[in-house]
């Protein structure tokens, strides 16, 4: 028998087919980022929703648990344990916020906190999502559960895009329930006693 010698030839890509594959990365990646962008606004967005709604929640349960008010405030500043009490300042909670039981039932006074007092403190997150209320820089439940004073309405928007799509509503009502809204078209109304939904 003959042996036979095959010819292996290397060969690499060639100026067209480097230059298709080129343009196809191009397309897919032209297709991929904006709504890459809006996944990561919209997740950004949700956490900041969540966070806020999980820490009304906590408070009430708490105040219906110590059967006495608890606050949930605007924080003055990263790191303080005082409440926001200026006016200029009011509403913008995406500034942090903490959680602190409140025996008298009052609105802050800008006098720091007793320690024995917070029962959790949330510092400022991400700046490019913001988190504002509609009145006030504090919402204080009772022993009942139900909404003593404070903003009934919170919104959470994205700073780089004021027209954004994405944006998050959370609705504190009367009878102290917390409700989130999974776009602009379904924001609770916060008279209306709400459970909070599922993002889907």
């Amino acid at each position: 028998m003959r042996d036979t010698a095959i010819n292996h030839t290397q060969r690499g890509f060639t100026l067209v087919e480097a230059m298709v594959t080129v343009a196809v990365v191009v397309i897919l990646a032209a297709v991929a980022i904006p709504g890459l962008q809006a996944f990561i606004a919209r997740s950004g967005m949700n956490a900041v929703r969540d966070d806020f709604a999980i820490a009304l929640q906590r408070a009430r349960l708490d105040a219906i648990n110590r059967n006495t008010c608890v606050s949930v405030c605007q924080m003055a500043g990263p790191g303080s344990t005082t409440c926001q009490t200026d006016a200029a300042a009011v509403g913008n909670w995406h500034l942090g916020w903490i959680t602190y039981v409140n025996d008298a039932c009052t609105l802050p006074d800008g006098a720091a906190l007793a320690a024995a007092d917070v029962i959790a403190v949330r510092e400022p997150g991400n700046p490019r999502y913001e988190l504002t209320g509609n009145a006030g820089s504090a919402v204080t439940f009772d022993a009942r559960g139900t909404r003593v004073s404070g903003a009934g309405t919170f919104t959470v928007s994205d700073a780089q895009d004021a027209n954004s799509p994405h944006k998050r509503d959370i609705v504190v009502s009367l009878q102290g329930r917390v409700a989130v809204s999974l776009s602009n078209d379904d924001a609770p109304d916060e008279t209306n006693d709400v459970p909070v939904a599922d993002d889907r």
